[in-house]
């Protein structure tokens, strides 16, 4: 297979096969273990295995860029850049040409999930688009959504990279991840899974903001997002058909996909200061 071919399989099997999971993390590295890769890992644990892949199939090495807490895979050639991130969904590579250049900079971007809808019923792609400065060696990443509440597209995720400024070690340094764990930009745990078959996404997340610290750990916070953004709290029928999408895109059951997420939240509340603060979570829908 070409290089080409190898990126894009790379990355559909690992979007499909290894979900986002904010709470995997604190499993593996402050409770009994790394979880199934079915129940999913961080978004770092998504590159490396996104990388792996690719490696093993065609020898392509990346370069992990790293900033604000994220690292791409990126694959650095005289011609160009082609970005694998798992993280921000994107459903092909995002490639950036360097014979693209207008001005010095290069500018492309590809389809990403969730797929939503608009009124009108015609599909609303996410974006992932690439700007690299050339002479500057600086790549900016930019993820955005269809809002339905604003009938407009939204930036929901953006990063800056210096291509001098990479990950020392992949994956990383235990110590590095525990430390990376308890900064207080982790407002929730989550589960973000993307279902093969019906190709949209559900999410399961517990926002840690908007009540005190001693209730951290209760599952009647819990909240879910379907594929158009749409938020439904724990027990109402909307939430239900989230969770049993989740459970049967990782092949489990609501309950395991339950007890997954509050585990994490119990080992998360027992190893982080107890007079942490969050940014808020925004539980209101997209």
């Amino acid at each position: 297979m070409t290089a080409p071919t190898v990126f894009a399989d790379a990355l559909e099997e690992v979007q499909f096969r290894v979900p986002y999971s904010s709470a995997a993390s604190y499993h593996e590295y402050y409770g009994t273990g790394a979880p199934p890769w079915r129940l999913g890992r961080g978004c770092g644990w998504q590159t490396f295995e996104v990388a792996r892949l690719v490696e093993e199939r065609c020898g392509a090495r990346p370069t992990h860029l790293y900033a604000g807490g994220h690292s791409p895979a990126t694959y650095l050639t005289q011609d160009g850049i082609t970005v694998l991130d798992p993280y921000l969904p994107h459903v092909e590579p995002l490639r950036l040409a360097r014979a693209d250049a207008v001005s010095g900079a290069v500018r492309a971007g590809i389809d990403a999930y969730p797929i939503r809808s608009r009124p009108d019923g015609t599909p609303a792609p996410s974006r992932l688009g690439g700007t690299w400065w050339v002479a500057d060696g600086v790549l900016l990443l930019e993820y955005a959504r269809f809002s339905p509440r604003r009938s407009a597209m939204v930036t929901h995720r953006a990063f800056t990279f210096h291509l001098a400024t990479e990950l020392p070690a992949f994956p990383v340094p235990d110590g590095f991840a525990r430390r990376l764990l308890l900064e207080p930009m982790q407002n929730n745990l989550s589960i973000r899974a993307l279902h093969r078959g019906e190709r949209t996404i559900g999410e399961l997340v517990l926002p840690f903001t908007g009540r005190p610290r001693e209730q951290l750990v209760d599952p009647a916070f819990l909240i879910a997002k379907d594929n158009q953004g749409a938020v439904s709290r724990a027990g109402t029928p909307g939430f239900h058909r989230v969770l049993d999408l989740i459970a049967d895109a990782v092949d489990g059951t609501p309950e395991e996909v339950t007890a997954y997420v509050m585990d994490a939240a119990a080992i998360y509340h027992r190893v982080v200061p107890p007079d942490q603060k969050w940014p808020d979570y925004s539980a209101e829908d997209e």
